[in-house]
């Protein structure tokens, strides 16, 4: 099970699923240790901002999945300090399809980082 899942209602454990023309709460969740993010929303788009409220940059590496288009090398994304960035994952890339993490994406940050996620409309 991923430390942090998909659902209807946002929480300190739930991203939640947007629908065209609906607002949603979203809660920002802090990490400072790998997790993993579930993907369970089939081959959707999933939004994650990342915020960096400390005095130095911060990486954010997110491992590439164990699927048959992950096929390629972990992405890494540098927040600087003070600073939000935003990155948009295809779950084909990102997702693993067996293993301990199983339908969710590994995430580990450098430092203590903001993460705010949500599943996007088709």
């Amino acid at each position: 099970m991923a430390d942090i899942s998909r659902g209807a209602t946002a929480s300190s454990t739930v991203y939640p699923v947007l629908k065209l023309n609906e607002g949603k709460e979203v809660v920002a969740i802090s990490k400072s240790a790998a997790f993993t993010l579930e993907l369970t929303g089939g081959d959707y788009k999933t939004l994650i901002m990342m915020a960096n409220a400390g005095s130095a940059s911060a990486n954010v590496v997110f491992a590439v999945g164990n699927g048959i288009q992950g096929a390629g090398s972990n992405v890494t994304v540098a927040v600087g300090a003070g600073k939000t960035k935003a990155i948009v994952l295809d779950s084909g890339y990102f997702k693993n399809v067996s293993g301990t993490a199983k339908d969710a994406v590994t995430i580990t940050p450098s430092a203590a980082i903001s993460f705010t996620a949500v599943e996007l409309p088709q």
